[in-house]
């Protein structure tokens, strides 16, 4: 494995690239994306933020990167509105696992030596669950029903 650089300050930049949207059947969009790590003065706390161009327009969603425990790989990413999600950092890449409208979203943001960033989000329906494995050992397995890729390249900018 390639030396690990001290997450997040050594990630600082902005990164771009498209993002991929796609379902079962194929692509369903492809977006002009960025995210944009940037430290704030307090060394704990780190600007973070995702966009996109969607119809001509940008959306942006900005969040705060909280340091929680380091040594425990421990993130929070805050969406200054309320909502705050655990994040965990291992091996160069940002986990994040959460649940909201009846879907769970597994977002991996994985930083690499090089200034590449590669982005993932499955989106996941909890609505119709497959029950297996009896009694003793209940298995429940959901559909993924959306993927998010993106490869971003870290760019320069004034």
């Amino acid at each position: 494995f390639p030396t690990e650089y001290a997450f997040p300050k050594e990630y600082a930049g902005t990164y771009a690239g498209n993002l991929n949207v796609a379902d079962a059947s194929g692509v369903l969009q492809n977006v002009p994306m960025e995210l944009i790590l940037k430290p704030t003065e307090d060394p704990k706390k780190f600007e973070y933020t995702l966009s996109y161009i969607v119809s001509q327009k940008k959306q942006e969603q900005k969040y705060t990167l909280i340091v929680v425990d380091p040594a425990k790989g421990l993130y929070d990413l805050d969406e200054n509105n309320g909502v705050v999600l655990r994040a965990n950092y291992m091996r160069q890449t940002l986990f994040s696992t959460f649940e909201v409208n009846n879907r769970i979203l597994n977002s991996s943001v994985e930083f690499k030596n090089d200034g590449r960033v590669f982005f993932t989000i499955i989106v996941t329906e909890k609505a119709d669950p497959r029950k297996t494995g009896g009694e003793k050992i209940p298995v429940v397995s959901y559909n993924a029903v959306v993927i998010q890729k993106a490869a971003l390249r870290k760019v320069e900018r004034d």
